[in-house]
């Protein structure tokens, strides 16, 4: 049934944009031919961040209906900056701020349209595909999905969808705007720029409903790494901070805001698994301590001051995050020492040492980044406690057990994967399937052995056979020869006998 929205439109979609007049020139002109001409529940509103390539000129032709140009007179110095202060301008149930270089999908943005009237969830994240610069797709999906969405809510947001990347891109969030509150924006971005906008939308959203929606909403454009770490050294230049701590410290301290305002779980940190634009995932405390760990080195490397790590802050981080996992208390102990030697208060000759002590120690501690899941075995199952369920999972499941457990709807493979949202529940199954599974094994493999001897059986008889008629040829053919052989002898043998006496002859 569709719902009466108050006032204005289902969505607004925001567009922040500074210096990239010809993309969003593009962008609006393709919402305004495929989109708009759809439906009268979105309005696309353009905010000019006092540009200076014509990005004003370009859009203004373009205005009009359900499309607004606002240009600040005031420059911001941040995307974030930006977004904050342009929710006052949305007048959308939902807010989704578009960047000016990714392509969305029409077809998703009416399907989203449509929840926003069924009031399924107060905060949507899709499972867009990811491009490059030069809108070359690198990959098709942010997260392993398998259903058309997952409802959630609780720290199960966080643990499924992460911090630094799928929640991260802002073309993949939509938001309802009366429940974002921008005095709350304003404190997070005042711990780091750098994912300020993530901070927000957890601290708002993260205990109300959240859907997973299993849809590319845009094809969403992210740089390669390199060339991330070189805008965020200018943007650490600028903020007078090393070149690794919006990574590392960084997103500690937001991590830990995050925790003391009860937005998310102290528990539920170590298990936080992130995605990569390759495909693959990791433990984001073990990243974080591992920026840390860097940063604490080119402390040592650089003289220049913004590079130091202070001591009492790397002291607050270690007592957080060994307060949420005690496995990181070992990984911070060589951290700490390394930074002593950066303030002069130990030996440089025990670096080498430390550094290496540190590598073998994170590589092993990485080496199973579902370890704070994991809560035991129990009928030849392994048991894990994942964002929305119970898991039970045998260690021969096609793909192996990370694979396997990388899907964030995940969906019972019997008898090799199991799911429950009740402990005693799954266990009481497993023990099932377990002997279901140890019978059908013990059928499987009578039926094999039977069928082993039978082929057996068949193959002796066979080769019987086969020796038989082998021998029965050759008696046969030896009959049928008899007679040539004869009288080929009897002619043989007056040469062979003159042969003989010729040699003898010729011995003398």
């Amino acid at each position: 049934m569709k719902k009466v929205l108050p006032g204005g439109p289902a969505l607004t979609i925001c567009i922040p944009t500074y210096n990239r007049g010809k993309r969003v020139h593009a962008l609006v002109l393709f919402l305004k031919q495929n989109l708009l001409p759809l439906t009268d529940d979105v309005e696309v509103v353009v905010v000019n961040n006092c540009s200076t390539d014509g990005t004003r000129e370009m859009i203004e032709p373009l205005v009009g209906g359900a499309i607004r140009l606002i240009n600040r007179t005031e420059f911001l110095d941040t995307a974030e900056l930006n977004m904050f202060h342009s929710l006052e301008l949305c007048s959308g149930e939902f807010v989704w701020y578009h960047g000016d270089d990714d392509i969305p999908t029409v077809e998703t943005i009416l399907s989203l349209i449509a929840m926003i009237h069924q009031d399924a969830a107060d905060l949507y994240v899709f499972n867009s595909p990811v491009i490059d610069d030069d809108g070359v797709v690198i990959c098709r999906r942010m997260a392993h999905m398998r259903t058309a969405h997952l409802d959630l809510s609780g720290d199960s947001l966080i643990e499924t969808a992460g911090f630094v990347f799928m929640l991260a891109g802002i073309s993949n969030v939509i938001f309802r705007r009366e429940k974002a509150d921008v005095d709350v924006a304003w404190q997070a971005n005042a711990i780091q720029p750098l994912y300020g906008h993530v901070c927000w939308f957890l601290a708002c959203f993260a205990r109300l409903r959240t859907r997973i929606v299993n849809r590319p909403l845009v094809y969403y454009r992210n740089s390669d790494l390199p060339k991330q770490v070189a805008h965020f050294k200018k943007v650490a230049q600028r903020k007078n901070v090393g070149d690794q701590y919006f990574w590392g410290i960084g997103v500690a301290l937001q991590l830990k805001w995050l925790v003391e305002r009860g937005a998310i779980s102290a528990s539920a940190l170590p298990r936080i698994i992130e995605g990569r634009r390759d495909g693959t995932r990791f433990k984001l405390m073990n990243n974080v301590i591992h920026t840390i760990y860097t940063q604490v080195s080119e402390s040592i490397k650089y003289s220049d001051a913004r590079f130091s790590v202070d001591q009492q802050v790397l002291a607050d981080i270690r007592d957080f995050f060994v307060s949420c996992d005690l496995f990181a208390y070992d990984l911070f102990e060589p951290i700490e020492k390394m930074n002593e030697i950066a303030m002069g208060k130990r030996s440089k000759r025990e670096l080498k040492e430390l550094r290496k002590d540190f590598g073998q120690l994170y590589s092993l501690h990485d080496i199973d980044i579902y370890r704070n899941h994991w809560q035991g075995e129990r009928s030849g199952y392994q048991i894990y406690r994942m964002a929305c369920h119970w898991v039970a999972i045998k260690p021969e499941i096609k793909g192996g057990i990370v694979n396997a457990l990388s899907v964030i709807d995940l969906e019972e493979q019997v008898p090799f994967l199991l799911v429950d949202d009740d402990f005693d529940v799954l266990v009481s199954r497993a023990a099932v399937y377990a002997k279901k599974y140890e019978a059908s094994s013990n059928t499987q493999t009578t039926r094999l052995l039977t069928e082993l001897e039978r082929l057996g059986e068949q193959h002796i008889g066979l080769m019987q056979r086969a020796v038989h008629e082998y021998t029965h040829s050759v008696h046969i053919y030896r009959q049928a020869t008899l007679v040539f052989r004869k009288m080929s002898r009897l002619v043989a043998y007056p040469f062979e006998t003159f042969a003989r006496l010729s040699r003898r002859l010729l011995r003398r």
